[in-house]
Order: C-alpha cells, then sequence, then structure tokens
C-alpha cells in the first residue's frame, strides 16, 4: 500500500495543487519536506538517457575492471548511477522485463570484455550463464541501480583474482594455491594443471624462495588447520582427518607428532586443561 501511495504521490499533489490554486499543477517532480524539521530529503537527479555517455561511461567501466582500477571504477559507477537508464525507454507495464534485459546486456558486454582481456572462456560463458539465470529468477528489483553496482564489483574481483593467480611470482601462486585448497589431497600435477606451469618448474621455485618442498608445506600448513578445527570445533579426529583429505586416521595422526611432536589428543587436551584452570 505504501508502494503504491508513493508511486500516485505526484497525481494526488497535482489534484490537491489545483484545488487550492484554481490554476493547473506544473509538471515537477514532489518534492518531500519533513514538517518536524523542515529539512529537505535530499532528492537524486538523474539525467536523461543519452547513448554516448552511456556507452562512455560503460567503457570506463569495463577499463577500470580489467585493469583492477578500484578508484576509476567508483567514479564511473558514481556516474553511471545518474543516468536514467530505466525510465521513459519502456513502458510502465513492462519495466520489470526491461530491467532484466538491460541487466542481461551489461553481464554480456562485461563478459565480452574479459574474454578479450584474456579470461578463460569457458569461465567466463560460466559466469555468465549464472547470473542471467539469477537475474531472470528474480521477481523484482527493489533497487535497480544497486543490482548493477553489485554485478559489477562482482565482475570486479573475480579479474583482480585471476590477476593474483595468473601474474604474481610462481611461488607465490603455489603457496596461494595450496591455501585455498588444503581440503584436498593437493598433487604437483594438480597444481601444474592449474597453474598452467610445468610440474619440472615448481619445486625448484618454490624451494628457492620458502627454503621447504612443496609436498613439505602441505603438510605444514594441513597441521596447522587442524590445529585451528582441534581448538575450535568439536569434530572428532575421524573427522578431521577426511575433512583434511588424509589417507587415514593413523596417518593423521603421524603426520601432527611428526610436525608438532605430540599427539592430536595431548594437543586438544593441554589447551583445553588451560583454559578450565582459568
Amino acid at each position: 500500500m505504501m508502494l503504491h501511495s508513493l508511486s500516485n504521490l505526484k497525481s494526488i499533489s497535482q489534484i490537491i495543487y489545483t484545488l487550492y490554486n484554481s490554476n493547473d499543477a506544473p509538471e515537477e517532480e514532489v518534492h518531500i519536506t519533513k514538517f518536524s524539521d523542515k529539512l529537505h530529503i535530499k532528492k537524486e537527479i538523474n539525467e536523461p538517457f543519452n547513448p554516448k555517455i552511456f556507452f562512455n561511461t560503460e567503457t570506463d567501466i569495463i577499463k577500470a575492471i580489467v585493469y583492477s582500477r578500484k578508484s576509476s571504477l567508483i567514479m564511473a559507477l558514481e556516474k553511471l548511477s545518474h543516468l536514467k537508464i530505466i525510465g521513459e525507454r519502456f513502458a510502465s507495464n513492462n519495466i520489470i522485463r526491461g530491467e532484466k534485459d538491460t541487466l542481461i546486456s551489461y553481464v554480456s558486454v562485461l563478459n565480452r570484455a574479459i574474454i578479450q582481456w584474456g579470461y578463460p572462456v569457458e569461465s567466463a560463458f560460466q559466469l555468465h550463464n549464472e547470473l542471467v539465470q539469477e537475474i531472470e529468477l528474480s521477481p523484482q528489483f527493489l533497487n535497480f541501480f544497486q543490482v548493477i553496482r553489485e554485478i559489477t564489483w562482482h565482475y570486479f574481483k573475480i579479474i583482480q583474482n585471476h590477476r593474483v593467480h595468473n601474474f604474481l611470482p610462481l611461488h607465490q601462486r603455489i603457496k596461494q594455491y595450496i591455501k585455498e585448497h588444503i581440503s584436498e589431497n593437493i598433487t604437483l600435477d594438480d597444481i601444474a594443471t592449474a597453474l598452467n606451469a610445468s610440474k619440472k618448474t615448481l619445486n625448484p621455485a618454490f624451494k628457492k624462495e620458502y627454503k621447504i618442498t612443496i609436498t613439505q608445506f602441505i603438510r605444514q600448513i594441513k597441521i596447522d588447520t587442524a590445529k585451528e578445527l582441534l581448538i575450535a570445533s568439536n569434530l572428532t579426529l575421524l573427522e578431521i582427518s577426511n575433512l583434511l583429505s588424509f589417507s587415514t586416521t593413523s596417518y593423521f595422526v603421524k603426520t601432527f607428532k611428526e610436525i608438532t611432536g605430540i599427539t592430536p589428543n595431548h594437543f586438544r587436551q593441554h589447551f583445553f586443561d588451560e583454559e578450565l584452570h582459568l
């Protein structure tokens, strides 16, 4: 009811104006005043849709995304927010369809741009399909521009993450991959495939920087993660072992003791003993 009343506020105001002044009401936007303090609510000014301005702003957004320029993206989105992208171009009874078509078109433009920049085609189309499906299944958009903003920042973060994973030095990319896949049974073949690197170059690059092998690092990170799980959860050793992809619980216990000098149970009991005596 409130939304319906607000949508008719201009018409109601024009009727009151005409009755009170005996003159036709002006075709201006309604200004809402808070009578308690006479402060005017800030009115957002939208410029009429201008294809050229929209194209230039969209280009600025694309450049900011592919080059990971956060400040430029903020400025471009601010400029876009003042353009009336949806409005008189669509009939009042077709606004939702118009909004969906606009969003899908926007996603398609961003998708084409990141593919041309070098983002994997399969990943880009998967992203495109997921977003389009989400758009189509949405019954309405309470804040249309906020949806555009969220889509834009989603692309920004994806490309930023892709840049980190593909343009950092090899040893850093290996380390990042291990941390992100620590729950899996990580092999050198997996790392080489994921990073598009030669398997022979992995250990030399990693050991030169960190003074340990990749396998040693994986074991260390798995045990560090196990420590956190032992302290912060009630998971059994079997559950933690499975979660971190150890072949057996006994192998997990053996690895834990080799690295820490104590068993997982002793570690957990020692920690809670200190807590209970506080």
